[in-house]
């Protein structure tokens, strides 16, 4: 029977060596990577601006009528950017509701 013969100490070291050589220059060359998507993405986008228009339909009934109002707001006019809440949607039903869980 043949044995595999032993691993010198130096051949360790050598393979150690190449490990640690791979691993900086996968290192290196992934900080380059970062950098050059970095530029390319800087370069390609110009940063426009972003016009926005909110609109904001009210409806009233009070007393059998009813009464809708519409009002149009433009960022573009006071170059404001920031972002502002939505209203939440109000829903009104009339009637009896019943709701059952469970059991017999």
């Amino acid at each position: 029977m043949n044995a595999t013969p032993r691993r010198k100490p130096a051949d360790r070291d050598r393979a150690v060596a190449r490990l640690r050589a791979i691993t900086i220059g996968t290192t290196i060359a992934s900080v380059a990577a970062v950098g050059a998507f970095g530029a390319v993405a800087a370069a390609s986008y110009s940063g426009g601006t972003d016009v926005t228009t909110a609109t904001v339909t009210t409806t009233t009934t009070s007393g059998g009528s009813t009464s809708t109002s519409t009002t149009t707001t433009d960022d573009s006019a006071t170059g404001s950017t920031s972002l502002q809440a939505t209203a939440t949607p109000t829903t009104t039903s009339t009637g009896s509701a019943h709701a059952t869980s469970g059991g017999s």
